[in-house]
């Protein structure tokens, strides 16, 4: 007995062509059928099709989230000069008192808004344990991440090492990752040590990269001003004792086995040709946040030439601490803007930026191969429906103009977690 057949003017599987006039259907939370209603097997005909106007995709992907951060939302609605001086306004708030609780309802919270705008599937970076289990909890999928951030050498051996190996025993309510926060902020041992726990547990690494306009010079010469937030612990990081490392951004990374085809990164704004072919190389993929960047106050990323090279990217929100909603799909707005503007000109545009939202981000996160973001039959039942017009048959163009804001349905693992349609009569 199918449970449900939805359909739409268009579907877009991701995997597949888009198709007019088509339908979805649902059976114990497996999508059984993808294709045009005319062609709807005969077992299914007789079922009822629950039909939307617009178009219905994969459930999204957002491949860069803190969750717990939604209650930092007036600092996403603000601007800032660059990633130092949005640093110190993050911190403020940081260290405000609240209760520990309040990072679980944030998350909680952050959820619930991804959801509304048909992300199914979340990158979550775990700072604070009380904030672990939302997406679980909001039958939404993904993988946790917890975050290592401002451990040396010595650190890490006196405490640092054994906490997160007893956070990572901790019963888990989802796949769990390693997130080394930052290169700059961890010690080369600490990173080589975090590679090889994920290795031996067989977990995957998150990490950001190439973030900070003073990052670069830190890996090269050990100019510590990235470390500025840190006070006097910056000087007792190993680069600034040698004095670097003599290599870039992307470089260093290597240097220390944080790149490779279970690691992805956020950011990736500085980086030159040479780093972003050693990224390919690696199988890295990069998660962009372009809106997030622009709060900041950051240059913009070489969305551009990301495509043009051949990169398989992602993309993510980041936090409400930095950027002004949790709707992928402005991201995916900003990444086709940011690309034309920099004189990318091929007609899969649209195509590509939608794939970066949906499977690229799977492919980012390992879950592809399960299914994730695509619509295909025996896959994920995950799926987003867009209350948009498609005046001239170019659905994905469509969708990248039209798609911020205009989830009226969402489907995760087979059940309705938003469905704002009746609202609208």
């Amino acid at each position: 007995m199918v449970s449900k057949i939805y359909g739409a003017d268009w579907v877009v599987p991701v995997a597949s062509a888009p198709l007019r006039d088509a339908v979805v259907a649902i059976e114990a939370g497996r999508i059984a059928f993808v294709g045009p209603a005319a062609q709807l097997p005969g077992h299914l005909r007789d079922e009822k099709i629950d039909w939307t106007k617009g178009v219905i995709t994969p459930g999204l992907v957002n491949a860069h989230t803190h969750l717990q951060y939604t209650g930092f939302d007036a600092l996403g609605r603000g601007q800032y000069r660059g990633f130092e001086d949005w640093s110190v306004a993050f911190e403020a708030h940081y260290h405000t008192d609240r209760d520990a609780s309040e990072w679980g309802k944030a998350a909680a919270r952050g959820a619930k808004l991804g959801l509304a705008s048909g992300t199914t599937v979340f990158s979550e970076i775990i700072t604070s344990d009380e904030a672990r289990g939302a997406i679980a909890a909001a039958q939404a999928s993904g993988i946790e991440y917890l975050e290592v951030i401002a451990e040396t050498t010595r650190s890490w051996a006196n405490g640092g090492r054994a906490e997160l190996i007893n956070w990572l025993d901790d019963r888990a309510t989802i796949a769990t990752g390693i997130s080394p926060h930052a290169p700059y902020n961890l010690d080369p041992s600490v990173v080589g040590d975090l590679v090889e726990l994920a290795r031996s547990r067989d977990l995957r690494l998150h990490t950001h990269l190439g973030e900070s306009a003073l990052e670069e010079a830190f890996y090269l010469t050990g100019d510590p001003a990235v470390l500025f937030i840190y006070g006097d612990l910056r000087d007792e990081y190993h680069l600034v004792q040698q004095k670097g490392s003599g290599l870039k951004t992307a470089a260093y990374a290597d240097s220390v086995g944080l790149l490779g085809e279970c690691t992805h990164i956020a950011h990736g704004v500085y980086f030159d040709r040479c780093q972003r072919d050693l990224l390919r190389e690696r199988n890295t993929r990069v998660a962009l946040c372009p809106r997030s960047n622009a709060v900041i106050g950051l240059a913009e990323a070489p969305v551009a030439a990301y495509l043009a090279e051949g990169h398989d990217i992602a993309v993510g929100t980041d936090s409400l601490a930095s950027t002004p909603s949790l709707d992928l799909m402005a991201d995916v707005k900003a990444l086709a803007r940011i690309a034309h503007d920099q004189g990318y000109r091929e007609n899969d545009l649209w195509r590509r930026v939608m794939q970066a939202a949906t499977r690229g981000g799977a492919r980012a996160l390992g879950m592809a191969e399960k299914g994730y973001g695509a619509l295909v039959a025996g896959g994920p039942a995950d799926l987003a429906f867009f209350a948009i017009d498609v005046a001239d048959g170019n659905v994905e163009r469509a969708l990248v103009e039209q798609g911020e804001g205009q989830c009226v349905l969402t489907i995760a693992q087979g059940h309705i977690v938003h469905d704002s349609r009746k609202q609208m009569g």
